[in-house]
């Protein structure tokens, strides 16, 4: 009997079997880095979109430049909120009312607060004060300064009421109220008026 032996081939797909884990790995690990790329991007617009989102947001800044008192009459007493207002968003805007809030106590302890409307017309206003005149615009990104008076009548507090505090309130005209307060009021004297009347009328004469 004749035995023949014939010696098997070698496979040539060993080779290519020992590199497919090298393969895999490596694009297993480009995919996560191409996940970790796209997700930082997205992160970043999604910011992005955030803070544009928030310079759209309704908002008004506003900030206390002066306060003052002044008197001209035993009818009255004027009081003026000098103020900056900032419009910080991509949006215009615009101030459309404002009022005086004037908070006391009366001689029996309670707490009183009245109300006092914006005027920008009034007899001898002082040199520096010019009332702004409502409403004015604030275009986006933009600012705007000026006075805020108001025209306290005599007799508008009870005798022995205590002033607290004044806050201003802006409206504008997207809804939004702001307050900016002041607790002491510079007082004007007689000569700093625009028609230069002698001081001593009645001078030193307390608000």
């Amino acid at each position: 009997m004749l035995l023949v032996l014939a010696q098997l081939p070698v496979s040539s797909d060993t080779g290519w079997t020992q590199w497919v884990p090298v393969a895999s790995a490596a694009v297993a690990l480009l995919a996560l880095l191409v996940a970790l790329s796209n997700r930082n991007t997205s992160r970043r617009a999604l910011a992005l979109s955030m803070q544009q989102e928030e310079r759209r947001a309704a908002r008004l800044d506003v900030t206390l430049a002066d306060s003052a008192s002044w008197r001209r009459s035993d009818a009255s007493r004027w009081v003026g909120i000098k103020i900056l207002a900032v419009n910080p968003t991509d949006r215009d805007a615009a101030i459309v009312g404002a009022e005086l809030h004037i908070a006391y106590t009366l001689p029996t302890g309670h707490a009183m607060t009245v109300k006092v409307g914006h005027r920008t017309t009034g007899d001898d206003f002082p040199g520096d004060v010019t009332a702004l005149d409502l409403p004015v615009r604030l275009e986006s990104n933009g600012a705007v300064a000026g006075w805020l008076t108001f025209e306290l009548p005599a007799g508008l507090f009870p005798h022995g009421a205590g002033i607290q505090r004044y806050d201003a309130v802006l409206q504008d005209s997207r809804g939004i109220d702001v307050t900016v307060s002041a607790s002491v009021l510079r007082e004007v004297e007689h000569d700093q008026t625009s028609d230069g009347q002698a001081a001593d009328e009645t001078s030193g004469r307390s608000r």
